[in-house]
């Protein structure tokens, strides 16, 4: 199933198609741990008034922003990381495998390390069907 994720983002990749056709995004890992307690830092009065003055600019630096987003969907510099992190504990995990055989606790360890760096990914529902319905 790792296999044939990583073979569907090596052809997106490679042939030119588009992230959204393999993932829509990734797991937050802190979903559902609620948010540390948020403190407002203190305010300086005479900070406060100078940032006023910089609204107007900000606000159309941030409207011509918008603008220039064209392109939905994950990140491809972030996809590429995690895509690589679980390629390379892919090979690590075959080679424990090979040489310690599935029940070692070695093998165990890097298994558990590649569901970690693989669970967080969200596939669309194209790929996971596909994962599900395989024989």
């Amino acid at each position: 199933t790792v296999d044939h994720i990583l073979s569907e983002y090596t052809r997106v990749t490679s042939e030119g198609g588009r992230l959204s056709d393999v993932l829509s995004g990734y797991i937050d890992p802190d979903d559902g741990i609620a948010p540390p307690a948020e403190v407002p830092p203190p305010v300086d009065p005479k900070a406060a008034k100078a940032e006023g003055a910089d609204d107007d600019e900000e606000e159309s630096a941030d409207a011509s922003d918008e603008e220039d987003e064209v392109e939905s969907g994950p990140d491809p510099v972030i996809a590429q990381q995690r895509f690589g992190a679980v390629s390379d504990q892919m090979e690590i995990t075959r080679k424990a495998l090979k040489k310690f055989g599935r029940d070692d606790k070695h093998a165990i360890a890097e298994m558990v390390a590649l569901a970690e760096l693989f669970m967080p990914i969200k596939l669309v529902p194209k790929q996971f069907e596909g994962l599900v319905e395989r024989d």
